[in-house]
């Protein structure tokens, strides 16, 4: 194909690219730059191996067109383009290689290709299968190639488990780990700014492109220095109350909101199958209904029916009195976590939320909660989650930290 190669990379992402290793695996933070990496990648292969198939797969189908289609098209020149096919994401080339974008939600529909070359992007929230199973095999015939890349999810994953095998010394393995800001494509003060919206943890796995497992305690961010008697009721501001619709407790964090600065003074447990008239009532008979009274709920109570009656959660407490704030999808639980924790401790070193100690209930679910064994996932085994669900969703909405997920269909995180 006649032309320039359309080559425009930053010197992290040059490093990957001139290397020749079969299978390359590249740990990188957000906004590095990869689905552009991965074009690129995808081009040159299709470009020194004519009438071969190259795959990108991206976790699902809709992140592969949202995330590299458009990057794909644009950095394609017309004239080396053949056809073009929106709607199974292909593109073919005059010199009879074609390009094919997938989502790996269903890998064992793509079983039975012969592949040249594969970029893997957000590999680490793929299941191995996709490689062990369908990947690696279609490689074979071809002898092809394989570029891994993805922000990390844990150590305890098949993609760290490929990190790590990088440094067993197979020349065909080659590995790097690059921070957001060594991509260059993000400023400095951007990043800064981000330290004030992550906790730690999360900071550091999405920025700095490090390993950081999901084990020990959820509210990894909490300390003594979150329990202040300084958490008090400061009658002239509204009251926000985060619920958990749970039966048996039905549980509330009580707080007011000042100078950015969340103060939780109180908390409502109610045990013995009380239903969310009895939490109304409750709520009314501590702070009366002079002042407004923003609900902030499980955004699936409003289609639940806990109190039996026909009306919805959320329903009961608008005909209570009291403003529902609160999104029409549910939240991620690794956002309700990660927004618990920026408010407990964020990665600039700023406390955001004060616990009076009187609200023992949550301070023993912030002290003990804990992830179930090789998930991202809290235990609720435990008992001790509902204060902590309660906090979360109130953290979610007064602090507006991040998007809830779309039901039906893959969304990110937007901070």
């Amino acid at each position: 194909m006649a032309g320039t190669f359309p080559l425009n990379l930053r010197y992290a992402q040059g490093q990957v690219f001139k290397a020749r290793n079969r299978f390359r695996v590249l740990v990188a933070g957000r906004r590095f730059g990869k689905s552009y990496l991965s074009c690129i990648e995808l081009l040159r292969g299709a470009i020194e191996r004519p009438g071969e198939t190259f795959f990108y797969a991206a976790p699902t189908y809709r992140m592969a067109k949202d995330i590299a289609w458009k990057v794909l098209k644009k950095l394609v020149p017309k004239q080396w383009i053949k056809s073009k096919n929106e709607t199974d994401l292909k593109l073919e080339l005059v010199n009879g290689s074609t390009i094919e974008l997938k989502g790996t939600e269903n890998a064992m529909a793509l079983r039975g290709r012969s592949l040249a070359g594969v970029v893997l992007d957000e590999a680490a929230f793929m299941d191995s299968e996709v490689w062990f199973e369908v990947i690696r095999p279609a490689l074979a015939d071809k002898q092809g190639w394989a570029l891994f890349i993805s922000t990390p999810s844990g150590t305890a994953s098949w993609f760290y488990d490929l990190w790590c095998y990088c440094e067993q010394g197979d020349p065909d393995w080659q590995r790097w780990q690059f921070t957001t800001i060594e991509g260059d494509n993000v400023p400095a003060t951007e990043i800064e700014a981000a330290r004030a919206q992550l906790d730690p943890r999360t900071f550091r796995q999405e920025f700095e492109a490090s390993f950081e497992n999901l084990t020990g305690l959820v509210a990894n961010s909490f300390s003594d220095a979150n329990i202040s008697e300084l958490a008090r009721d400061i009658p002239i501001l509204p009251l926000h109350i985060g619920v958990d619709f749970n039966v048996d407790p039905m549980s509330g964090v009580v707080a007011v909101k000042h100078d950015d600065l969340l103060y939780v003074f109180d908390e409502i447990v109610l045990t013995g199958g009380a239903t969310t008239w009895d939490f109304c009532e409750e709520i009314t008979r501590r702070y009366g209904l002079d002042r407004r009274i923003v609900t902030c709920p499980d955004p699936t109570g409003g289609a639940r029916k806990t109190a039996g009656v026909g009306a919805t959660d959320h329903a009961i407490l608008r005909k209570s009195g009291f403003t529902v704030s609160t999104p029409r999808s549910p939240w991620k639980i690794r956002d309700k976590i990660t927004c618990v924790n920026t408010a407990l401790l964020d990665a600039a070193g700023t406390r955001r939320l004060l616990i009076h100690p009187k609200c023992k209930h949550l301070i023993k679910s912030l002290r003990t909660l804990t992830y179930t064994e090789n998930t991202g996932l809290p235990n609720k085994n435990l008992g001790v989650d509902h204060s902590f669900d309660a906090l979360g969703y109130m953290c979610l909405q007064v602090f507006n930290l991040c998007k809830p997920e779309t039901l039906g269909t893959t969304t990110f995180r937007t901070y």
